[in-house]
């Protein structure tokens, strides 16, 4: 065992709340409203789990495994998400997690020193209601915002300890927020992922070597543009923010793997212990195969996690603490046990914790999910990978005789599509709109490797709305042509002075 290199106070998580709104969203609820939404998809036989390559993992080709078994899911994998109800607000819901945290830790307003609030998304456009927060909670001491994106509670918490390990606070109040599902469209397939909920905690000190042991926290400025928000009239005519896909988001996918490793494993060296002493994982996990591609990137085993993606959809910067409150309330952490958080928030940061959990009091259980699903992850045996997936570079169209250029690209594109999807190559019908095939995700994915295969860049535009496989084949061979043709030999400077004397001798 890695002897601890901590020796600060010990300070962390006195209490734990949560809230969620009363309406939970199924997918019944596209499926009715938006049919034409939902592609009927082909009769296909989906495997269980995505397959993992003989060779070692690089983090895109990782993140592709975990990814493949959802692909042939409409709804990708979204199953149930919360979302406000048209009698309830933001504040309502930071509220009630501020004071179901207070309530378990047995303390009044009046006895909190500072309030440190991330809200993602709230009902004031464009201000943090940290202070509308603390009047209606009745707080008298100082409060203010914090936020980075979905790891905000992982870096209020830090600041919290810091604060109140130089004794100019005695406790801390954090309450994380996220209201995703009213920056979406509703006819926007990441609506079908965006939830909303709040937690709350209480920051003070414990028994001896409880508490944050370890923080590592960098820098997630190469996700920058992975979403793209702009501000619009709703149908009423009130402002508001909408996020979308950005054309970035491939970064999501590429970056993944790299930032836990690099967070999990300086953690541990910071709190001096090994990830194998870790008892119990927790991560963010706003796609319903994220915390896999965390426990594949570190070699876990899956038990020692939970995924409530299910459950919740993505909740952005709330889902450390729900994930920590279910996995408490389930016993699966206890006193004692030696716990890991991870987060990655787009545009921000990506950060690991390493707490030593002490007797954290639970405020009351929210409401439990309406349908039939497990919150941890089930990984079954998965079988090699089938190498035989056709590979393409430019080299290879170049080298094809100009009649067959066409051919061979267009058989690259269907056969990525057909593994993709889970389907027979000739189940793809090159004259479909590529919407029937693709969504967000799968269009970002397939320019990724388009890009990365080829060495050309295609707008994302191209491969989404109207535009079927045989446009967008002809697009990237003309992209290809055109490359290839400002590819021209460099000429001696020398020669080309030769030539200006000659042409000036003929003139005179």
């Amino acid at each position: 065992m890695i002897m601890s290199k901590s020796t600060s106070a010990p300070i962390g998580i006195r209490s734990l709340g949560v809230s969620f709104p009363q309406v939970i969203r199924t997918n019944d609820y596209w499926q009715q409203k938006y049919p034409e939404m939902v592609r009927s998809s082909p009769q296909r036989n989906r495997s269980n789990r995505a397959v993992r390559s003989s060779h070692e993992d690089n983090g895109y080709d990782l993140w592709s495994q975990e990814v493949a078994p959802y692909l042939s899911d409409p709804f990708r994998g979204n199953v149930e998400r919360r979302v406000l109800g048209l009698d309830e607000s933001s504040l309502d819901l930071q509220c009630q997690a501020a004071t179901e945290a207070l309530l378990a830790a047995k303390l009044d307003v009046e006895e909190i020193d500072v309030a440190i609030v991330a809200s993602l998304f709230a009902d004031n456009l464009g201000m943090d209601n940290t202070t509308l927060l603390a009047q209606k909670l009745g707080l008298n001491c100082p409060a203010w915002n914090l936020e980075s994106t979905c790891s905000s509670a992982l870096v209020a918490l830090q600041n919290a300890r810091a604060l109140i390990q130089t004794e100019e606070y005695q406790n801390a109040l954090v309450i994380v927020a996220h209201f995703g599902s009213n920056t979406v469209r509703e006819k926007d397939t990441l609506a079908w992922s965006m939830g909303d909920g709040a937690g709350a905690l209480i920051v003070d000190r414990l028994k001896p070597n409880q508490g944050v042991l370890a923080n590592k926290i960098v820098s997630t400025a190469a996700t920058y543009g992975a979403y793209h928000h702009q501000l619009e009239l709703d149908e009423v005519g009130k402002p508001r923010i909408v996020t979308q896909t950005g054309e970035n988001a491939s970064s999501l996918a590429e970056t993944a793997v790299d930032f836990v490793r690099t967070c999990c494993q300086e953690a541990a060296v910071k709190a001096g212990v090994s990830l194998a002493e870790i008892d119990f994982w927790v991560f963010n996990t706003p796609t319903p195969w994220y915390a896999n591609v965390c426990t594949r990137a570190l070699d876990i085993e899956p038990e020692r996690t939970i995924n409530l993606y299910s459950h919740y959809g993505n909740i952005g910067a709330v889902f450390p603490l729900a994930n920590l409150y279910h996995a408490a309330k389930e016993k699966k952490i206890a006193e004692n046990s030696l716990v890991l958080v991870y987060t990655n928030g787009a545009s921000a940061t990506a950060a690991a914790t390493i707490m030593r959990w002490g007797d954290v009091a639970l405020g009351t259980a929210p409401a439990p999910s309406i349908s039939d699903r497990p919150t941890t992850i089930e990984l079954q045996e998965i079988k090699p990978r089938d190498d035989t997936e056709q590979k393409l570079s430019l080299p290879k169209i170049l080298a094809a005789p100009p009649e067959q250029q066409q051919q061979v690209l267009a058989s690259y594109l269907i056969t990525w599509l057909a593994n993709s999807l889970q389907l027979l190559p000739h189940e793809i019908e090159p004259e479909l709109p590529l919407i029937m095939w693709l969504d967000s995700l799968m269009a970002f994915s397939l320019k990724s490797r388009i890009e990365t295969d080829l060495e050309i860049s295609i707008p994302i535009k191209n491969f989404l709305g109207e535009n079927n496989l045989t446009d967008l084949t002809q697009l990237i061979l003309d992209r290809i042509t055109l490359s290839n043709l400002a590819i021209v030999p460099s000429v001696n400077s020398h020669e080309i002075s030769e030539r200006e004397t000659d042409r000036e001798t003929m003139s005179l």
